[in-house]
């Protein structure tokens, strides 16, 4: 196989569980796939790191060449399970983990691109959003480029529910997309609290409750619901200090998990084009509940998963960021200003060559 036709994607989402990465071919289909979880320790840290507001240097460092390490090793796995060498590789595209994003003023990445490219032997792109938001974007969201080129020329909405959801509709062969607001981070970060366990298993705790009306009404009120696009969120501000200041503290646990379902069911399905044809990916997909509350609230829209677009939901994002790498290397753009709002279309990622 050409060193020149096949990248490495990798990814870690605002849920900082850990990494997914997929090797994709010269006509961009996915080889290969893998998972490397974060530990626990690691995912506390990033947390930490994301939602305190200030931190020591020397843990922002640490942290930065722990994540690299955990990307690098993803990038390894996946040339064992190819059966593929670094030669064949033509680059990696590392996403990175996002610990802060404001949209439109600075979006920070850890991951160290250059430690990535050393440790693999393998040149290496990352830093994909800052260029974007240089040029006056977001900086996000930036999965609609490759949205758009999983539709093949169709119509259709692509809906990320990972921590955070986004959305990507293309009409005409017109794209718009924007983050909604939260998918999994609340509702990971709620049961972890309550029940000190990760995530809710195929919703069974949400379902348990009932839903809280006066609650799901005062955090649909919060203005960024409400906030034209173009517009990015991530767990700076979605998070338990956010839902915080809408409790009463009389509320059940249960009652709450089961309201946040909906806050996420309403506020994506109020984004929805009556009669399109919806494609759902992320972590979210497992949640049933979730899923089943978003197809009840559309009845007019045929849900599916980007499966269907030939494409896993557990790897969209990834592949992605493997598509990203690919342009950036070919010297093409990748941003959209009609989803972030740039001045202008950029190529997006610095490089890290080998």
């Amino acid at each position: 196989m050409a060193k020149t036709s096949i990248y490495i994607g990798l990814m870690s989402g605002t849920s900082m569980d850990g990494v997914d990465g997929v090797v994709l071919d010269d006509c961009q289909k996915i080889i290969t796939s893998t998972y490397t979880p974060y530990s626990a320790e690691l995912k506390t840290r990033l947390q930490q790191l994301s939602q305190m507001g200030s931190v020591f240097l020397a843990d922002l460092a640490q942290a930065e060449i722990d994540v690299a390490q955990i990307f690098a090793q993803t990038a390894t796995q996946l040339l064992t399970q190819s059966l593929l060498s670094k030669d064949d590789i033509r680059a990696i595209g590392s996403h990175g983990q996002t610990i802060y994003h404001q949209g439109g003023k600075y979006s920070m990445q850890i991951g160290h691109g250059a430690l990535i490219a050393e440790q693999t032997g393998i040149t290496t792109v990352a830093d994909f959003r800052m260029q974007d938001v240089a040029a006056g974007g977001q900086g996000a969201p930036l999965t609609p480029a490759y949205h758009q080129y999983m539709l093949n020329g169709k119509d259709g909405v692509i809906i990320n529910l990972g921590g955070i959801a986004n959305i990507t509709i293309v009409k005409n062969n017109e794209v718009s997309g924007f983050d909604i607001g939260p998918a999994n981070i609340l509702l990971d970060n709620w049961i972890k609290k309550n029940k000190g366990i990760d995530y809710d298993r195929d919703g069974l705790w949400s379902r348990s409750g009932m839903v809280d009306l006066a609650l799901l009404d005062s955090m649909l009120e919060d203005d960024y619901f409400n906030q034209k696009y173009p517009k990015s969120t991530g767990p700076e501000y979605f998070n338990l200090g956010w839902l915080s200041q809408y409790l009463k503290g009389t509320e059940t646990s249960e009652n709450v998990q089961r309201t946040l379902v909906e806050l996420t069911a309403m506020s994506v399905s109020a984004n929805i084009p009556a009669g399109a044809e919806v494609y759902l990916c992320g972590g979210g997909v497992h949640n049933l509940f979730l899923c089943e509350r978003l197809i009840y609230q559309n009845p007019n829209s045929e849900i599916l998963v980007t499966d269907d677009l030939g494409v896993s939901v557990d790897y969209v994002e990834a592949a992605a960021i493997a598509y990203f790498a690919k342009q950036t290397i070919n010297g093409k753009p990748s941003s959209l200003p009609s989803v972030t709002g740039a001045k202008h279309k950029r190529i997006l990622g610095a490089v890290y060559a080998i």
